[in-house]
């Protein structure tokens, strides 16, 4: 029964985003799944999108929400959606960020509840 503080257009722009993502990495692969996770704590609640990808390499991790940067070739992305989504996030009082310590690809987004009324 808890609700999130944020802008529903944003918030669903952003998990198409990622789930597009997920989509274009995981297209040349043999194993190929996307999974959605919802981790409810407390105070907030954890948004993950991992996929069957063999993770992002350190060297691309430093970059990927930097405006323009982009892995696609060219034609394919401007570079604004990572970028952009962690804005919107961000906008919206959460995080939006790279897990660490897992065996595929996988991006979070930690959004706050709404504090209860009493």
């Amino acid at each position: 029964d808890e609700l999130i503080d944020g802008r529903q257009v944003q918030l669903s722009q952003v998990i198409l985003n990622l789930f597009t993502n997920a989509y274009d990495a995981i297209t040349p692969l043999k194993e190929k799944w996307i999974c959605l996770k919802l981790i409810k704590g407390e105070s907030r609640i954890q948004i993950l999108i991992e996929d069957s990808g063999e993770g992002i390499p350190e060297s691309v991790k430093q970059k990927v929400f930097n405006p323009f940067f982009t892995t696609k070739e060219v034609g394919k992305g401007t570079g604004l959606g990572l970028s952009l989504s962690k804005t919107l996030i961000e906008n919206n009082g959460g995080k939006l960020y790279i897990c660490e310590g897992v065996p595929h690809t996988c991006f979070a987004i930690d959004l706050p509840f709404l504090p209860k009324i009493a």
